[in-house]
């Protein structure tokens, strides 16, 4: 070798140049540049006639001149092709460009290899312009470079040039601009030369002076995709690694030719692809033999460079690279100067292992050669052990393997030390896989021959003390509780079975001595029950004594030395520790349920009566657990179920009992009455839930536990003859049936009680019957039992079961046991219920009296004690039983004190309310507990008779009602009206002393009164509560007046409210009523009520006041009372008052007044005796009244003979009779101006007028209107003046009834003087609205010109806007309009306007008449009709209007929507979606998808359009969505909606095939599908909107179909699957109208047309024979069977192209064979097919006719014959007369072929190929041959398939067999369950329900056995593809395993996305 003795570089003499032949000449002219290899003679920068490159371009043209022949350069072997022409490198351009205008090809080449050669001997320092012109042309022309020459030539700048230095690499600028021009030239195309391969191995394995070189990674990432290698984590590859010779980095950018770092920032856009796609093998051929030379060249590990090691790793996707690496990495990862790259080949070989495929057998040695490694240090240890968790995590498969080696390894002689430390880290990495595949070689091990039972128990324990964490041993429980694989020799199922109960046990303890978490042990032992239940029995056969001492040693009621005997492990110092903790363990609900079924198991050796004293030990022993750990959680009723059926009695199976007889339900009795303890102890620790719901559902136990908590007898026990009654009719049953058994055993003694067996053993079964008494034996157990484990204290937990059982008992039967379960069992007070604490503290509590306080007041510091214990004492003091009242108050007292010392209460004390009402407000929750404690105060009021307490009440509700409700009026009305006596103690008298507590009390009720009468005026009182439904109230029916005052209120009352309130003043004001402000007003306001009553009739008046009310108002000697209740009495009724005993002396004067003031016909008219009266009139005249004198005299009273001095009976003549005063006409004093000033100062200055100045007012306002007449006065100045000196109008606005007058009087009779005061006026209340303002604005625009219009009407309301609009004509609307949108209230106009638009669209304004008769006539259009102007102004205005707010009202909803609209509901429509908020537009169109709204179909759906499509919406969105983005969902209709929506689009459908037919509605539908398809982003929508579909319209269902093929699906789904309901319905609604429907939807285009289209088109393509064309063809296959047979209808639409290549391509007929006999025949033989299936029959039977010709009759032909008669007997079946003529024309080819001959045959049967195996078939249904039996059938299934082409038989058949099949996945055998599965992905394309196989699949997935699962796992990409239908939920399963760490699911995921990929068919 010559390294280093020549120089690439041209610098220097001493440079040798190679020679060249002899016979090379330079020829051409002076300006040719002969290349020398001379540098310092040559100057390749100018040519030899000019110093410049620019003159030289400038002076030679190629146009003009002929090129020149240039001299060959180079040696011979250099010259690839053509001739290489040397070329200036300023001339390059031109030359080429001429060359390719003149298409001068072989010019072309020689240029571009001259060129290049030319910078080859340029390496060192090539020519700037050169490499320019080369880029430039690369640039413009890059498919120059992509000529093989061209290639070959640039190839050789890359190979490494052997008589090169090793030190002079040359300049990168040319192997990088080599690269780039490799890659421009090639970078479209998919198939790159071999020799890339070659120039890459050879500079990877020497220098790599390119392969590193980040500028040339365009076109080496390409090359390597050739090696399909997968690069692994950057954290796997080690740091500092930088062995790259040619980084850009230092060097600058080699195309500047500087050396500034600038470019690292610099982007390459270059596209990556596979090149080698077509020529994997001869790569690998390629590398292998490169590979393995340098491996036999440098055998020598020092001799291995890292070069070498770089190059495997870039190779490391072939397996055989990798199995190299993998032997000969121990070596190199201990090599000092190779360890780094070592490091990196042993990720890429970890990254690159495969689990499948059919390099899997080579990676499991490439595993196998990794275990065995030995490595010393911990670096590399860390770095194997970080490779193989990513390996394990990118693939899971591949765990098992190396679990496998390593525990192999470690179990050897030879293990390596860092085992456990790789075991630990795949545990943490894989913390479920990691321990299922540990599971699996610890049950392999187990089956062998010797015992490793020890070994495997050492290094469990070291692997959880390596891992430090014991969260590996459940789901090493879990997987070892897993079937085997296969069944174990019947030699070893012993001591494999003892060896899995030892592990089990192991896991337990080993969790307990680490974890020390109950939850895990309890879990621990579920996985070994569930081991023993499934899995045990049937595999392993246990004897009894082996299954129930296992049963023991699990549950660890075995001595503490069963456990510890193998190995001496635990150790003494921790072996009790160890099982102590087992032992306290709690007892679950799953773990009793799986040992009551084992129990009740008759496959499990074990008794029932056995499993039942386990259960009720391990019961005992929970329950002496603390009761806070939850040792014994149940909640499940049917535990007792299944311990009844424990103690049940079974008659033998061998004796038979007669017909007709069922034998009674009996127990075990001693089993019997334990399992009613035991659900007793359940219940104990169960209070919340299981304990209440099981005393409700079995009396017996609740009589049980009442007998546990009260420690008697329960009160449900029956009597005597009760109990003896039942054991009558037991004892009798039992006879009965032991005389049946006796009979059948052939006794021939009579049974007797005596002689009875089963009398004392038996009992009946009735656990859901009536309480029974147990007998005593049992009840002292129970006793003891109960004392024993505190099961009172535990049940007295459930506060409501204690309380129930209380109520049961009454107070007085439950206090004395309350007392004992406080006293014995010490039970803590917060877990009896308050009601009983109340009552204990109310019975005394035995000295615990002042505890129970202090707890009770504890419980008032929570929301819901306090709500408890206010509510069990306030409601009891309504009790009618006073001891009871005295009872709640003194409780009150107790538990609301303050006080903590008990010493120094009194318990037995009567209590007043006043001790205690005080207290309640300062609760800490008083605002939740007010409402309650008034409701409760309130009803106190109703019943208590102490006037004290009624007196503590009423202050109490005064004080915290502060918004009296009506009830609380009403009630407090009944205790005035009706409980007269105690209210009279009550409420002060009216004459006496008066202590403070009746003024208390009265003030409080007039407080009340007063509040809510002031509230009912002002419209803030609170509503009355509803009535609930079926409970009316108590007020509800009572009378109501209706009050009316005279300022305009109104109210209503109830009459006995309003009689309350009246005879409340009767009582006077309180001295607590400050200035009597609340009497005055009520007094006042009453006044004023009876005066309006008395006004609207003598009914209401009397309604109001009754006669005993008006004797109540006249005897309270008030005068405003005295006067109303004086008010129109006539004569007769006075008499009566006056006669009235205790009437006060003022009342009887005004009595006797009254009748003075009677007209005197009245009075003698009343038949009084008159003795009687004279002598009253005496009485009451010496008591001091006043008055009688006339009523004496109208009576004409004798006169009294004595006293002389009495002057009462003096004569004295009538009075005359007085004039009505009101008659007189009124006196009006006049108004003078000087008091104008001080009027108006007055009246709008003070806040209500008073009636003196509207007297004045009035008299202004006539002055005023007097002077506007005669053209002004002093009057008008005045006013003026005033309102001019205002300096703003609030006392103008305050004052509307008065100011409104006064400005518009002013403005008429001063028009041009208001128009200055008025405008300033307005312009300070612009936003203010009223008669004053309106005043203001008038006179203000007075001087506009508009306002000489004529005067519009008030516009108050609606009706009067609308009938000013309908007043105008064309001329006057739009001036008439401003002026009332100016004027009146927007609501009111826009509401005027859409009632006017109503009636327009309802044509209330169109005239009845004709245009001929209107010309005729003379009549005019009304201006709001449809045909005017008007409603062009309307739509405008409301535009205006409601800019925002348009559509909110339901009106305008209607007008715009509702159907039969006007012609410019679009102009609203459109206003309302581009304007209204989404908040209107959503409601809107909730609106309107109501159902049974009525609107406009299209309306309606145009509008949903507008929404989905409006900009507004998509405003600030990507423009260019991509492609499969799927569109947002906004209108997000609900369920019911969505049907409205599809009745919407089906009207719409209906109306226009009415009209234009059903091509007009097909194409209605397939205009609406796109939004209807939007609304439907869910499953459950689209399965709403195709349910909808199939109620409203055939079509649209098809329609919906076609285009959403997933229909089916989802149809299917909802519906039944066993009857084919969804294809079914699709078939109905085709065959409507008589099949129409059907040919009217067959003319859309459907989803699946495309993918039938490019599946058949992409199979019948021809290709070159290869394994990857065949495996493509397979697939495309496949996928096509599936479309055609799931998919309705998809196969008879591609029919006709499926024969259209078969007759044109018959390359692939037996694909194509196989897609046609999967249609049913009902698709493929339909009328309209039936000439195309005609057509494909003949050309089949001419393909067998040409196979049968050409020799082919054999395998292949034969296979083809026979399914082509199978097909012809269906075609006969369905179509004898088409079938028999093509067996006619055809019947040469089917005499010459016997499968023919036989299948058109009248007598024969269907052949064996034809039909599946029956015995094979009936052998798979059954599922009991053994495995091996059931593989044979599967693999003979199998094989028949394979002939039959993968149709098998048709769709029923293939159901079949996946029927048959499916189950056998799951299979414990792992051969049978491989078949299986390879079977069900074969089957799949073929039928039309996956369901078994979805089923299947996920049984597999969700198995605990590893094997099973990683099963399904390798297959999941190919059952992905099989079903497509169900793929995505199959991967999000399989994805929610992987995430809660059960399944390694990394791989099989990426590898089933890749393939789903693949099988996109469009």
């Amino acid at each position: 070798m010559e390294r280093g003795k020549m120089s690439s570089s041209g610098r220097g003499g001493k440079s040798k140049a190679p020679q060249h032949p002899q016979d090379i000449f330079a020829l051409g002219s002076k300006s040719t540049v002969v290349v020398s290899r001379d540098s310092e003679k040559r100057n390749i920068h100018k040519p030899s006639t000019s110093g410049v490159g620019e003159r030289k371009r400038e002076t030679s043209s190629f146009g003009t001149q002929p090129p020149s022949k240039r001299a060959r350069i180079g040696s011979p072997a250099e010259a690839i092709s053509g001739t290489s022409l040397e070329i200036d490198p300023v001339d390059l351009v031109p030359n080429v460009l001429q060359a390719l205008d003149t298409h001068n090809s072989d010019k072309l080449l020689g240029l571009l290899t001259g060129s290049i050669r030319l910078l080859k001997s340029q390496r060192s320092k090539p020519d700037p312009i050169l490499c320019m012109s080369l880029l430039y042309l690369t640039k413009i022309r890059p498919n120059m470079f992509a000529h093989e020459t061209v290639t070959q030539t640039l190839c050789t700048l890359l190979k490494r040039e052997q008589g090169t230095a090793f030190k002079s690499k040359g300049n990168p600028l040319v192997f990088v601009l080599a690269c780039n021009m490799l890659y421009a030239g090639h970078k479209d195309s998919n198939s790159w030369p071999d020799i890339f391969i070659k120039v890459y191995i050879e500079d990877a394995l020497n220098e790599r002076w390119w392969v590193e070189c980040l500028w040339c990674k365009c076109l080496v990432e390409n090359i390597v995709t050739a090696f399909g290698t997968k690069h692994p984590p950057p954290h796997l590859i080690p740091t500092e690694s930088s062995i790259g010779t040619m980084s850009p980095s230092g060097a600058g950018s080699p195309l500047m030719g500087n050396v500034e770092e600038e470019t690292d920032n610099t982007e390459l856009e270059y596209s990556v692809f596979p090149r080698y796609s077509s020529s994997y093998e001869s790569v690998e051929t390629l590398v292998l033999e490169a590979i393995k030379e340098q491996i036999q060249r440098r055998a020598a590990p020092d001799a291995i460079g890292k070069g070498f090691l770089k190059l495997l790793s870039a190779t490391c996707g072939f397996p055989e690279i990798r199995m190299i690496a993998a032997s000969r990495l121990e070596a190199w990862l201990h090599s000092g100067k190779l360890w780094r790259a070592a490091q990196e080949l042993l990720a890429h070989v970890c990254t690159n292992a495969r689990a499948s495929g059919p390099s899997a057998a080579r990676d499991h040695e490439v595993l196998a050669q990794l275990a065995r490694m030995r490595l010393k240090t911990k670096p590399l240890q860390a770095a194997y052990q970080a490779c193989l968790r990513d390996m394990v995590a990118d693939s899971p498969a591949l765990l098992r393997g190396v679990v496998t080696h390593t525990v192999y390894n470690e179990l050897s002689a030879a293990r390596a030390p860092h085992n456990m430390a790789v075991l630990a880290a795949l545990v943490a990495a894989q913390p479920q896989l990691a321990p299922a595949a540990l599971a699996d070689t610890y049950a392999e091990l187990a089956l062998r021959a010797d015992d490793y039972l020890r070994p495997l128990r050492a290094l469990t324990r070291e692997l959880v003390r390596a891992a430090r964490a014991d969260s590996a041993l459940l789901p090493l429980a879990r997987a070892l509780a897993a079937p085997p694989p296969h069944d174990p020799p019947p030699e070893l199922r012993e001591r494999a079975f003892h060896a899995l109960t030892d592990l089990f046990c192991l896991c337990c303890l080993l969790a307990a001595q680490h974890g020390r978490q109950r939850a895990q042990l309890c879990a621990l032992q579920q996985h070994a029950l569930a081991w023993l239940l499934d899995t045990a029995v049937p595999v392993y056969r246990p004897a009894r004594a082996d299954l129930l001492a296992a049963l023991h040693k699990i549950m660890f009621v075995e001595p503490p030395e069963a456990y510890s005997k193998l190995d001496n492990w635990p150790p003494e110092s921790e072996r009790a520790l160890t099982y102590r903790l087992c032992c306290e363990a709690p007892l679950p609900q799953n773990t009793l349920l799986r040992l009551v079924f084992i129990g009740l198991s008759k496959e499990i050796p074990v008794s029932s009566t056995e499993v039942f004293e386990l259960v009720e030990q391990l019961v005992r022993r929970a329950c002496a657990l603390p009761p806070d750990d939850a040792p014994l959680q149940v909640d499940k009723l049917e535990v007792a179920e299944y311990v009844f059926q424990l103690c049940q009695f079974h008659p033998p199976d061998n004796i038979t009992l007669p017909a007709g007889y069922a034998p009674p339900p009996l127990a075990i009795t001693s089993l019997y009455w334990r399992g009613w303890m035991l659900l007793v102890m359940i219940a104990a620790h169960n209070p919340q839930g299981f304990a209440e719901r099981a005393a409700n559902a079995y009396p017996t136990l609740r009589a049980l536990i009442e007998f546990c908590i009260t420690g008697k007898p329960s009160i449900e026990w029956g009597s005597a003859a009760t109990e003896a009654e039942r054991a009558e009719t037991e004892r009798a049953a039992i006879l009965g049936l032991e005389t049946h058994l006796a009979a059948a055993g052939g006794a021939k003694t009579p049974v007797s009680e005596h002689a009875s067996r089963l009398l004392a053993q038996l009992t009946a079964l009735e656990p859901a019957g009536p309480p029974r008494r147990p007998p005593a034996a049992a009840l002292d157990a129970l006793a003891a039992l109960s004392q024993q484990l505190r099961l009172a204290r535990l049940l007295c937990r459930q506060p409501a079961l204690l309380l129930r059982l209380v109520e049961r008992h009454g107070t007085r039967r439950a206090l004395p046991w309350l007392h004992q379960l406080l006293r014995h069992e010490r039970l803590e007070l917060h877990a009896l219920p308050v009601q009983c604490l109340c009552e204990l503290l109310g019975a005394g509590a035995d000295g615990k009296a002042p505890e129970l306080a202090a707890h009770l007041r504890r419980t008032l510091q929570q929301p819901d004690g306090a709500r408890a214990v206010l509510h069990y004492y306030m409601q009891r003091l309504a009790h009618h039983h006073a001891p009871t009242r005295a009872a709640a108050n003194r409780g009150l007292k107790l538990v609301l004190s303050p006080s903590d010392d008990s010493t120094e209460m009194d318990y037995n004390a009567d209590v007043s309310p006043e001790e205690w009402l005080s207290l309640v407000e300062g609760l800490q929750h008083w605002d939740a507990l007010k409402a309650e404690a008034l409701r409760r105060v309130r009803a106190a009021c109703l019943v208590e008779c102490a006037p004290a307490h009624v007196a503590a009440y009423l202050v109490f509700l005064a004080k915290h009602a502060d918004r009296p409700a009506t009830d609380l009026v009403l009630d407090l009305s009944q205790v005035i009206m009706e409980r007269t006596t105690v209210m009279g103690y009550v409420l002060p008298a009216a004459e006496g002393e008066r202590s403070a507590a009746q003024h208390r009390a009265l003030h409080a009720l007039t407080g009340i009164f007063y509040r809510h009468l002031r509230g009912l005026l002002e419209g803030t009182a609170e509503p009355e509560p509803p009535e609930e439904e079926g409970e009316p109230s108590a007020w509800s029916g009572g009378a109501r007046l209706l009050l009316q005052w005279a300022t305009g209120r109104r109210a209503e009352l109830h009459a006995l409210v309003a009689h309350a309130h009246l005879k409340l003043l009767c009582y006077g004001p309180s001295a607590l009523d400050t200035n009597q402000e609340m009497y005055a007003w009520l007094q006042s306001t009453w006044v004023e009520a009876a005066s309006g009553a008395a006004d609207a009739g003598s009914a209401a008046e009397e309604e109001l006041l009754p006669d005993w009310l008006r004797l109540h108002l006249v005897r309270s000697a008030r005068p405003p009372l005295l006067q109303v209740g004086l008010r129109g009495l006539p004569a007769h009724k006075l008499a009566l008052f006056i006669q009235t005993f205790g009437m006060p002396v003022p009342s009887m004067s005004a009595l006797l007044a009254a009748l003075d003031a009677c007209p005197a016909g009245a009075v003698v008219r009343l038949g009084v005796e008159r003795g009687y009266m004279a002598q009253l009139l005496r009485v009451q005249r010496a008591r001091g009244a006043t008055g009688g004198n006339a009523f004496a005299a109208a009576l004409r009273l004798t006169r009294p003979t004595h006293p002389p001095d009495e002057a009462l009976f003096a004569e004295q003549s009538l009075p005359a009779e007085e004039e009505d005063a009101w008659a007189e006409p009124l006196t009006v004093t006049p108004l003078r101006a000087e008091d104008v000033p001080a009027l108006l100062r007055a009246a709008f200055d003070a806040s209500t007028p008073r009636p003196d100045l509207l007297d004045g007012f009035t008299h202004l306002h006539h002055m005023l209107c007097t002077e506007a007449r005669s053209g002004g006065g002093v009057y008008v100045r005045t006013a003026l003046q005033y309102v001019r000196s205002l300096p703003h109008p609030a006392p103008l606005l305050r004052q509307p009834a008065i100011a409104a007058p006064l400005l518009r009087a002013l403005a008429l009779a001063a028009p041009t003087e208001v128009i200055e005061i008025y405008s300033a006026l307005v312009v300070q209340c612009k936003l203010l609205r009223g008669p004053v303002v309106e005043a203001l604005r008038a006179g203000a625009a007075t001087h506009d010109p508009a306002a000489a219009a004529p005067p519009l009407p008030p516009l108050t309301t609606k009706e009067q806007i609308v009938k000013v609009f309908e007043s105008c004509t064309a001329s006057t609307l739009e001036a008439v309009g401003t002026r009332v949108i100016e004027r009146a209230d927007t609501r009111l106009v826009v509401d005027a306007i859409t009632e006017l638009l109503t009636n327009n669209q309802d044509g209330r304004y169109d005239l009845p008449i004709k245009m001929e008769a209107e010309l005729v006539s003379g009549a005019r259009e009304h201006a709001l009709s449809s045909r005017g102007r008007g409603c062009g102004l309307l739509l405008d205005w409301l535009a205006e209007l409601q800019r925002e707010t348009l559509g909110r009202q339901e009106a305008q909803v209607r007008l715009m929507f509702v159907a039969g609209g006007g012609a410019w509901r679009p102009l609203l429509v459109t206003l309302l979606a581009h304007r209204a908020s989404w908040r209107t537009l959503d409601a809107c169109l909730r609106t309107l998808l109501q159902p049974n709204g009525g609107w406009s179909a299209p309306a309606v759906l145009r509008f949903a359009e507008t929404l989905v499509g409006s900009p507004r919406v998509w405003q600030g969105r990507d423009r260019a969505t991509p492609k499969h983005q799927q569109p947002d969902d906004l209108l997000r209709l609900t369920h019911q909606q969505l049907e409205v929506l599809v009745q919407y689009i089906s009207s719409e459908a209906t109306a226009a095939e009415r009209a234009g037919g059903a091509e007009a509605a097909r194409r209605r539908v397939e205009a609406r599908l796109p939004l209807l398809l939007r609304c439907c982003p869910a499953p459950d929508a689209l399965l709403t909107a195709a349910l909808a579909a199939h109620h409203a319209h055939p079509l649209l269902l098809l329609l919906l179909y076609l285009k959403v093929p997933r229909v089916l699906q989802l149809l299917r789904e909802s519906g039944s699957r066993a009857g084919d309901t969804a294809r079914g319905a699709l078939e109905a609604a085709a065959a409507a109208g008589g099949g129409s429907v059907g040919a009217t939807a067959a003319r859309s285009t459907s989803a699946t047309d495309r993918v039938s289209h490019a599946l058949l088109t992409a199979l019948a393509a021809p290709a070159p024979h290869s394994k990857e064309n065949s495996q493509k063809a397979v697939r495309l296959e496949a996928a096509t069977r599936a479309l055609w047979a799931r998919q309705w209808g998809a196969g008879a639409r591609a029919l006709p192209l499926a024969g259209a290549l078969l007759r044109g391509l018959r390359q692939r007929h037996a694909q194509l064979l196989a897609a046609v006999e999967v249609l049913p025949d009902v698709d493929l033989f339909s009328p309209h097919a039936s000439e195309e299936v005609h057509k494909i029959l003949e050309s089949f039977l001419e393909l067998v006719g040409q196979q049968a010709g050409g020799g082919g009759g054999g395998g292949g032909g034969g296979q083809l014959a026979h399914r082509v008669g199978a097909l012809l007997r269906r075609y006969r079946a369905a179509r004898p007369p088409r079938a028999a003529a093509l067996l006619a024309a055809y019947r040469d080819i089917i005499a010459s072929s016997p499968a023919l001959s036989a299948a058109t045959g009248g007598g024969g049967g269907e052949s064996a190929s034809t039909a599946p195996p029956p015995h094979a078939l009936q052998a798979l249904r059954r599922r009991t041959a053994p495995p091996m039996e059931l593989l044979w059938h599967i693999q003979e299934v199998e094989a028949w398939g394979v002939r039959r082409g993968g149709a098998w038989g048709g769709a029923a058949a293939a159901a079949a067999l996946l029927r048959a099949t499916a189950p056998l996945a799951a299979h414990s055998y792992p051969p049978l369950r491989s078949a299986a599965l390879s079977l069900l992905v074969k089957l799949l394309p073929a039928v039309p329900d996956t369901y078994p196989a979805l089923r299947a699949i996920g049984e597999c997935l969700e198995s605990s056995e590893g094997g099973v699962c990683g099963g399904a796992l390798e297959r999941l990409a190919e059952l992905a593809a099989a079903l497509p239908e169900h793929a995505a939920l199959l991967l999000l399963r399989v994805f929610e395993l992987a995430a809660s760490d059960r399944l390694p699911a990394d791989q099989p995921l990426a590898r089933a996305l890749t393939t789903l990929n693949h099988h996109r068919g469009c």
